[in-house]
């Protein structure tokens, strides 16, 4: 036994359980309409899409998947011809495996999404959501809580890249985007930056794939 780890995961556990039942707090009185009607009306909306999102989650990671392709898509098409060079060179596609433009951009964005996919499954986030929902009949007031996550993260994404919101928020990916919104906020920075600061950006990736 590493007694370290242990105490890591005991520390990490009651770290998490305030917050989430703080949220699970806010949204339950809010659903009450004691804050406001409006407030409910929201909150019914935002619920009614989480779960139509969430429950297909739980069966598989296309939802995720989707999202996270949809956002890698937009990076890829504003990255310039030198830096699309080195990308494409580093995860295996030459330019003359890729044949166009359009197959270059898919298997790049599944690739990169794949990667990504890996990293969020290790996520406190990705792994108190799929807990709560395996197990939703006996976890009504931590789904909660894990709703309000979601809600408030779809708030944020429209928000901060309300052009991407736009997007996904008629397929309701906005609502898992809470899972993915640590591994996608360099992506959609770029998508939003200024031109001179992609170029920047550009280059240094340029050179970190050169090294």
């Amino acid at each position: 036994m590493d007694a370290k780890q242990v105490a890591q995961a005991i520390v990490d556990g009651i770290a998490s359980l305030p917050n989430g039942l703080y949220l699970s707090a806010v949204r339950t009185i809010e659903n009450t309409g004691i804050s406001g009607n409006q407030l409910k009306i929201r909150n019914d909306y935002e619920t009614e899409k989480f779960m139509r999102v969430f429950k297909a989650l739980i069966v598989n990671e296309e939802p995720l998947r989707k999202l996270i392709m949809m956002a890698i898509n937009e990076y890829y098409l504003k990255l310039d011809d030198k830096a699309r060079t080195a990308i494409n060179d580093k995860l295996g596609y030459s330019g003359t495996k890729l044949g166009s433009r359009v197959g270059a951009q898919f298997f790049i964005s599944q690739k990169i999404a794949t990667q990504l996919i890996k990293r969020i499954w290790h996520t406190e986030a990705y792994n108190r959501a799929i807990r709560v929902g395996s197990s939703f009949v006996f976890n009504i007031l931590l789904l909660q809580g894990v709703i309000e996550e979601a809600a408030r993260a779809s708030r944020r994404l429209g928000a901060k890249y309300p052009a991407f919101y736009l997007k996904v928020s008629p397929l309701n990916l906005d609502m898992i985007y809470f899972l993915a919104e640590d591994a996608l906020e360099p992506f959609l920075q770029y998508t939003k930056a200024h031109p001179i600061d992609c170029k920047r950006i550009d280059d240094e990736v340029c050179k970190i794939l050169s090294n």
